[in-house]
């Protein structure tokens, strides 16, 4: 009897690690009325995908980055928005090559632009520096507390909810359809006039991790909403994206990482 749980945990592990190399790519189209609908599939016009939560570390390495890459440049999106998380902890990529990363981030082709913010994994050992500036180097653009304007397109990030300082009266660029970028979920509590957002972006959770159908776990900024779409008001709608990499145990239990693709 002990052997046999023995060889069923470790089966367990092992199904739990391949998960980890698994991706799945979702597809949502986006309609705008006097409501914002968002459903599963794709239509013509601008393409953005979401990425989010990589936590480059001895677990995942800019090498596996690679299938990443190749996934997004295939489905050609307009705009690459990542939401978070870059690294694991600074303090194991201080005295390793940091370019590394940096140089997979630059193989990421989007015509309109490339942009980010910073999660609370990237301030980790003081990194949020280091973090910004390897963002810089593989050609994003970095939103701290910040709105930009990409055609009718208002992008804005506001900076991590635990570890950075973040700015809820962030204001978005006036225009036809508005993007906004959090790190946790949950920091959608703490915005006045959700409506002047159309879609909030997130991360963080990874969606569990290691979900169990009974009592998932949620972690601290994602205890309210912790994966896929939520409708927060009729005009404004929150996806959360549950990554491509792991924190803690290298594994993952009935979540799948994911690139996500929102066709406007």
């Amino acid at each position: 009897m002990i052997l046999f749980l023995v060889v069923l945990a470790a089966l367990f592990l092992i199904y739990c690690r391949y998960s980890t190399y698994q991706l799945v790519e979702k597809h949502f189209k986006i309609t705008k009325d006097t409501t914002l609908v968002i459903e599963e599939g794709k239509k013509d016009g601008l393409t953005i995908a979401q990425i989010s939560d990589s936590h480059f570390s001895p677990f995942y390495s800019p090498k596996r980055f690679d299938k990443i890459i190749a996934k997004l440049n295939e489905a050609k999106p307009d705009i690459v928005l990542f939401t978070g998380d870059l690294i694991e902890n600074y303090r194991y990529w201080q005295s390793r090559d940091c370019e590394a990363i940096s140089q997979q981030l630059a193989n990421i082709e989007a015509p309109k632009g490339k942009f980010a913010i910073l999660g609370n994994h990237d301030y980790r050992s003081d990194g949020h520096e280091a973090v910004s500036q390897i963002l810089a180097d593989g050609g994003f653009t970095l939103l701290n507390n910040q709105s930009t304007l990409v055609e009718q397109l208002s992008l804005t990030g506001i900076d991590d909810g635990q570890e950075g300082r973040p700015d809820y009266d962030t204001q978005p660029q006036k225009t036809e359809f508005s993007i906004l970028m959090v790190h946790e979920p949950d920091q959608v509590r703490h915005l006045t006039e959700l409506e002047r957002f159309d879609l909030i972006l997130s991360g963080h959770s990874h969606g569990g991790q290691i979900r169990f159908p009974i009592l998932p776990y949620k972690n601290f900024g994602s205890k309210i909403y912790d994966r896929g779409i939520y409708q927060l008001t009729p005009q404004t709608c929150l996806f959360v994206n549950t990554g491509l990499g792991t924190t803690g145990p290298p594994l993952r239990f009935r979540v799948t990482p994911e690139i996500v693709y929102f066709h406007l």
